[in-house]
């Protein structure tokens, strides 16, 4: 099995901060379906700015610039073709990242879509779609790794672009005391998503040297919380999220060429949960108490498997399949969730199949095809910081990832030998404080037993606190804890090594 290696305390928390980024950055690069009754009757004057609009925002993270995004539109005597590109480069964990994002659609007068391309690269991604209106539906072919597939998604209108909303943010609505709700197609994750825009009163902020008046809106998309800063021509000077991610409004020279992060940021330390004391022998730890504060989500899935929750007391007690204790019956829509393809897990993809024959031998027993499984992630999976959206076949392409990639690739396996497993994402102790990270629990006589492919656990150990399930695209919906979140160590206890 794997063994804790030097260096994996990184590897276990950079990958969702990196995901974290990615998502906010490509904020801009979502398609709006039509939630309001009617298509948007623009102004005149929204018009005239979008026929030359061309706009340049530098991206910040903790005050080190750390890439830029360029939006262009046009309109012409029929439609509108709206382009954005986005680029990241930052140093993680000694590694210089980089990744482009890059869209363009094109919609009539009235915003709504008839088509659109999206692609997002990098050193460990290669990621495209591209869609058509087509009546009441939305074709997509989404490409990963060189490969295509299609998708038709059935949608009530046709779809509306990013530069929808910015112009009904610039042209003053929602108004001072309003707000507005649509829905929203995100390439990214292949889904459909709420979008709610609220104004938030009237202020200034420093902008350029000086300070600016400014309408406040706040915009909300799952597990991602926006504010924008609007001046009084209607331009978005400045948006924040959370972990200090900013994007400010620029002229073109600035945008690309500003002093950029010299690896200073340490952007592995910001997300970061302290607890009260240490937690010794973290992977040996059988059972962990802990009271756990800054929740509150009612969408977090913190009792049930090895763990149970009476608030904000959270106990994790690690049993093997066959240790004694009450077994977990499952409703059939979440057992056939774990045992069925996703979006990110291909469990039934013909190369993914034919590996799956290769490494198990279908006749043992489930806990004999999970060992198999881990086994050949430690032989053949390299495990290195990577900047990408998990996919099963990018990772049987690149044999490399953190515990995004890792996660996905034991779930697939285990999913295509007829093991029932889901991706579990929330905390783990490592060295000296929890971090965010991601890895699996699988369905075994009777209840859900944790396993980590980057640790090469089975079961996991006691110091991984779940706080979602289900699929990778959920991982989003645990932004909204990043420094908020405190943990305090009420006891533990040792041993294990006697439950594998």
């Amino acid at each position: 099995m794997t063994k804790y290696k030097p260096g994996i305390r990184d590897l276990v928390h950079s990958s969702f901060i990196v995901f974290f980024i990615v998502m906010a950055a490509l904020l801009a690069d979502r398609y709006y379906l039509g939630g309001q009754e009617t298509p948007l009757d623009l102004s005149p004057e929204a018009m005239d700015r979008l026929e030359s609009e061309s706009l340049w925002y530098g991206i910040y993270l903790q005050g080190s610039r750390i890439g830029y995004s360029h939006s262009i539109t046009t309109v012409l005597d029929s439609v509108i073709i709206s382009t954005d590109h986005t680029f990241l480069a930052f140093s993680m964990i000694g590694s210089r990242q980089q990744v482009n994002s890059y869209s363009r659609a094109v919609t009539d007068t009235l915003m709504r879509l008839q088509s659109f391309v999206f692609s997002l690269t990098g050193q460990d991604t290669d990621y495209g779609v591209r869609g058509r209106v087509d009546g009441n539906a939305l074709n997509v072919v989404l490409t990963v790794a060189g490969e295509s597939r299609g998708e038709r998604i059935e949608i009530e209108e046709p779809p509306q672009l990013p530069g929808t909303i910015q112009l009904l943010i610039g042209n003053g609505l929602p108004d001072s005391a309003g707000s507005y709700t649509t829905t929203v197609f995100d390439p990214s994750s292949m889904k459909n998503v709420s979008l709610t825009i609220e104004a938030a009163g009237d202020s200034s902020i420093e902008y350029q040297g000086r300070l600016v008046a400014v309408r406040i809106v706040r915009q909300q998309m799952g597990g991602l919380a926006i504010v924008s800063f609007i001046d009084s021509a209607g331009n978005v000077i400045e948006e924040r999220s959370g972990m200090g991610y900013r994007m400010v409004l620029e002229d073109e020279q600035s945008a690309r060429e500003g002093e950029w992060n010299d690896g200073g940021t340490d952007i592995q330390r910001l997300v970061a949960v302290v607890p009260d004391r240490p937690v010794y022998s973290a992977r040996n730890l059988a059972w962990l108490t802990v009271e756990i504060t800054g929740l509150g989500r009612d969408t977090l899935l913190l009792g049930g498997g090895p763990q149970s929750y009476s608030p904000p007391v959270l106990t994790i007690s690690v049993r093997g399949p066959d240790s004694p204790g009450p077994k977990e019956k499952l409703l059939p829509e979440v057992l056939a969730a774990a045992s069925a393809p996703g979006q990110f897990v291909l469990s039934e993809h013909p190369r993914l199949l034919e590996l799956a024959a290769a490494i198990v031998d279908m006749s043992e027993p489930p806990e004999a095809k999970i060992r198999r499984i881990l086994d050949w992630l430690e032989e053949n999976i390299e495990i290195k910081p990577t900047f990408s959206i998990p996919n099963t076949l990018e990772v049987m392409q690149r044999r490399s990832g953190d515990c995004n990639e890792f996660a996905v690739m034991f779930a697939s396996l285990a999913r295509a030998v007829g093991v029932p497993t889901r991706i579990a994402m929330g905390l783990v102790y490592v060295d000296d404080a929890f971090y965010y990270h991601a890895w699996c629990e699988s369905y075994l006589q009777g209840r859900w037993v944790g396993v980590d492919p980057v640790f090469g656990q089975f079961p996991a150990d006691a110091s991984h606190l779940r706080f979602i399930a289900g699929e990778m695209d959920r991982q989003v919906e645990i932004l909204p804890l990043i420094g908020k979140v405190g943990v305090k160590v009420i006891g533990s206890e040792t041993g294990l090594e006697s439950l594998r």
